[in-house]
């Protein structure tokens, strides 16, 4: 697991009053408030609220693209149509509901509103990919390193990697019964989940399948020995082009930033030239599963 920092940005705030310097206090006081999303492709909607005061902050985003599923960072121009910010004070406590709901409840009712219809919000997504394989992550682009590299060339690097050496044969497999000291079948080169050609006599691993079933581990000859592929003394080979499906669990970390807001009312406006909403951790989880092409230089 890797853990990520986010440096938050120094929030500046401005009242500027136009109608003879009668203020509408606000506090803008979200800093314990945690930030908080619902919605989907189409419709978000993040929010804070303080129910000390009975406000909240919310930012409304009409976009078609998926949130959270890919490392990126993404700014939203606010148009005040589909995309918009609103800070609002009400007449008593708000809860989520009235932000996630289809029909926004009846109460409570919002006494003080302001708009912000020009600004941009930011969203930075990290990911924490793991191919929960028992090999700790590495910070290393070293291909034969639980880290950034890619040891078998499928575009998928190691560290999320089911299967490090493309053998068809997944790691958490090969690493035998102590990971801390992975198994080494041919006692040459490198460990299995790292070894292309586990018991070095010649037939690669993701070769010695008979079937073409894309797996390995259930193409036996000699049952006393076990897999061909861990048998030295049998040496047939089948031509397996073709790599076996993937897993790798996602979760993903969002920051929400948004700048040079200017959010107004009839009376007044509150400008901030930027405002860091928060992190929402946990946006996304789930589990990934897919293919690796294969190529024939592999």
């Amino acid at each position: 697991m890797r853990l990520f920092s986010v440096l938050f940005l120094l929030i500046t705030l401005s009242i500027a009053s136009c109608d003879d310097g009668d203020v509408i206090v606000t506090t803008f006081d979200f800093e314990d408030a945690d930030l908080q999303y619902c919605g989907e492709p189409g419709d978000y909607v993040f929010y804070k609220i303080n129910n000390e005061v009975s406000e909240s902050l919310s930012l409304k985003l009409s976009t078609s693209d998926t949130l959270f599923i890919e490392a990126d960072t993404t700014t939203y121009n606010l148009n005040g149509s589909g995309n918009f910010v609103n800070y609002r004070r009400y007449n008593g406590d708000v809860t989520s509901s009235y932000f996630c709901s289809s029909v926004p409840p009846a109460s409570p009712t919002v006494d003080v509103e302001y708009l912000a219809e020009a600004g941009t919000a930011t969203i930075t997504t990290i990911l924490d990919l793991d191919d929960n394989d028992g090999v700790p992550f590495v910070d290393s682009d070293d291909p034969l390193e639980e880290g950034y590299g890619d040891l078998d060339g499928d575009g998928i690097p190691n560290y999320y990697d089911f299967d490090d050496d493309g053998d068809n044969v997944p790691t958490l497999t090969e690493l035998g019964e102590n990971p801390d000291e992975p198994r080494n079948s041919d006692g040459e080169d490198n460990v299995d989940y790292l070894d292309t050609d586990d018991d070095n006599d010649g037939i690669l691993t993701r070769n010695e399948d008979a079937d073409s079933d894309l797996n390995p581990l259930n193409d036996v000859t000699n049952a006393e020995v076990g897999p061909d592929y861990l048998n030295p003394n049998v040496a047939n080979e089948t031509i397996v082009n073709e790599y076996r499906q993937h897993s790798y669990s996602l979760a993903s970390n969002a920051t929400v930033v948004l700048n040079d807001l200017v959010l107004e009312n009839e009376a007044e406006e509150i400008v901030q030239e930027t405002l860091v909403m928060g992190i929402i951790e946990n946006a996304a989880t789930g589990t990934i599963t897919l293919t690796p092409i294969f190529s024939i230089e592999d």
